[in-house]
C-alpha cells in the first residue's frame, strides 16, 4: 500500500467513526432532519475516500463492470458532499421551512452537474483502469479534462459558499449566542473549506496545465494533500459542536482536581493545629485523593473548613501591614516592585498564625484525636449567599497562598507573645 493510499484509508477511517457517531444519535432521534443531513454530509466524502483506495477502486470496477466507474462514483460523492454542506449550513442558520426550498435548487444545479458529469465520463474513453492516477491519465485529453473542470468548478462553488455562510453564521453566533462550540466548528467549517479549495485549484491547473503542453504532477499531488487536510478539518468542524461541550466539562473537572490537590497543603496545615474544622477528615492522603470521586462536594468543603480555620486564626494573625523579614526569606514570592505578593504576605501570616496558635496552645490535640466536643466551629454550617457568590473567586488565591505556604520553612520564631493572641 503506497503512501497516498494510507491517507485515503486514514481520512476514511475518520469520517466513518463520526458517522458511527452520528448514527448512534440518530437510533436515539430518527425524526431530526438536522442530523439526518449532517450524517450524510459526512458519509459522502468518507465513502468517496474508501473508493478511491486503489484496491476499493478496481472491486467497484470489477463489480459493476466498468472500467474506472469509481472515479465517477468518487467525485459524484464529493459533489454530493457539497450540497449537503450548504443545506447543513443553511439547516443551521435559518428554520427548516426556509431552508429547504433553497435545498430543492441547489438539489437541481447539482442534479445538472451530475448528470454533465456523467455525460463527460461515458465519452472520455476511459477504458483502461487507472486506480491510482486516473486523473494524471485521462486529465490531458479535451472530454477527460473537460470532465475533471467541470466536477472541480462546482465543488470549488460549493466550498466557498460554505466558507463564506460559516463565517457569516459564526460571526452571527458569536454576537447572539452563547454556544462557544458551534462557533468553533462553524470556522473549523470555513477553514476547512478553504484548505480544500487548494485541491480544485491544484486539480484544476493540472489539467490547464498539461492542455497548455506542460506536465506537472506536484500539483496534483498537493491538491490530494488539501483535499485530505480539508476533510479532516471540516468533519471536525461538523461534529466538534456535539462533542466539544464535553471536552470543556473534562477540562473543567481536570481544573477543579488540581486546584482541590493544590489547596492541600494550605488545608492539611490549618487541620493540623485545628482538627475540629474538618467535617469528615481523611485517614490518610490516598483516603483524600477517593474524595475526588465526589469532587463538587470535596472541593466546596474544602474552601468552607479553609474559611473555618482562617477565622478560628484571626487573633492570632499579625497585621496585614506590619513589617516583617517576609521579602528577605529566599521562598518569598514577589511582584513587579520587588515586594511579596498578596498571597505570599498571607501565607506568611498564617505560617505564623500557626505557631502562634501552637504555642499558646500547647496541650492542644493532635489532629486525627480531637473529641467532637471540643469543637468550637461548625464546619457544618451551609455557607450564605455571599460566601457562595465569593467561593469562585476565592479558589485562585487560596491555590496560590497554599503553594506559597508549602515553599516555606517552618516558622522559626513569631513576632509576639506565645502566650497570647495577637491584638489587631
Amino acid at each position: 500500500m503506497d503512501g497516498k493510499s494510507g491517507i485515503f484509508l486514514f481520512c476514511a477511517g475518520v469520517a466513518w467513526i463520526a458517522v458511527s457517531y452520528k448514527l448512534v444519535a440518530l437510533a436515539r432521534n430518527p425524526r431530526n432532519l438536522n442530523l439526518w443531513v449532517l450524517t450524510l454530509c459526512i458519509a459522502l466524502p468518507a465513502a468517496g475516500f474508501t473508493m478511491a483506495v486503489p484496491a476499493v477502486y478496481t472491486s467497484v470496477n470489477r463489480l459493476f463492470g466498468v472500467p474506472n466507474l469509481a472515479s465517477l462514483l468518487v467525485y459524484g460523492c464529493i459533489v454530493g458532499y457539497s450540497i449537503t454542506a450548504l443545506v447543513m449550513l443553511m439547516l443551521w442558520h435559518m428554520p427548516a421551512a426556509e431552508a429547504l426550498p433553497r435545498a430543492r435548487v441547489l438539489a437541481v444545479f447539482y442534479g445538472l452537474v451530475l448528470v454533465t458529469m456523467a455525460v463527460l465520463f461515458a465519452f472520455s474513453g476511459a477504458t483502461v483502469e487507472a486506480p491510482s492516477d486516473f486523473d494524471d491519465v485521462y486529465g490531458p485529453r479535451p472530454v477527460g479534462g473537460t470532465f475533471l473542470l467541470v466536477y472541480v468548478s462546482a465543488f470549488a462553488f460549493g466550498l466557498g459558499v460554505a466558507a463564506w455562510r460559516s463565517l457569516q453564521f459564526a460571526n452571527r453566533v458569536a454576537r447572539t449566542d452563547g454556544r462557544p462550540w458551534l462557533r468553533r466548528g462553524l470556522r473549523l467549517v470555513a477553514v476547512g473549506s478553504i484548505i480544500a479549495l487548494g485541491y480544485c485549484l491544484g486539480k484544476g491547473g493540472y489539467v490547464v496545465a498539461a492542455w497548455l503542453g506542460t506536465t506537472l504532477p506536484t500539483l496534483s499531488d498537493l491538491g490530494t494533500l488539501c483535499a485530505c487536510l480539508g476533510a479532516l478539518v471540516i468533519t471536525t468542524g461538523f461534529t466538534i459542536p456535539s462533542w466539544g461541550p464535553s471536552l470543556s466539562a473534562a477540562a473543567e473537572k481536570v481544573r477543579r482536581a488540581r486546584t482541590y490537590l493544590r489547596l492541600y497543603p494550605l488545608w492539611h496545615a490549618m487541620y493540623q493545629a485545628m482538627p475540629e474544622i474538618a467535617l469528615d477528615p481523611p485517614a490518610s492522603r490516598r483516603a483524600d485523593l477517593r474524595m475526588l470521586r465526589d469532587l463538587d462536594f470535596a472541593l466546596y468543603r474544602r474552601v468552607i473548613e479553609i474559611r473555618d480555620g482562617r477565622l478560628a486564626l484571626a487573633p492570632y494573625l499579625a497585621p496585614a501591614d506590619e513589617p516583617s523579614a517576609q521579602a528577605d526569606e529566599p521562598s518569598a514570592q514577589t511582584d513587579s516592585g520587588g515586594r511579596a505578593s498578596a498571597a505570599a504576605r498571607e501565607a506568611f501570616r498564617i505560617r505564623d498564625a500557626l505557631a502562634r496558635l501552637r504555642a499558646a496552645h500547647p496541650d492542644r490535640q493532635a489532629a486525627g484525636q480531637a473529641s467532637t466536643a471540643s469543637r468550637t466551629i461548625r464546619p457544618g454550617a451551609p455557607a450564605g449567599p455571599d460566601e457562595d457568590a465569593d467561593l469562585a473567586g476565592d479558589l485562585e488565591f487560596l491555590g496560590r497562598v497554599s503553594s506559597a505556604l508549602r515553599r516555606l520553612p517552618p516558622a522559626a520564631s513569631v513576632g509576639s507573645s506565645p502566650d497570647a493572641p495577637v491584638r489587631n
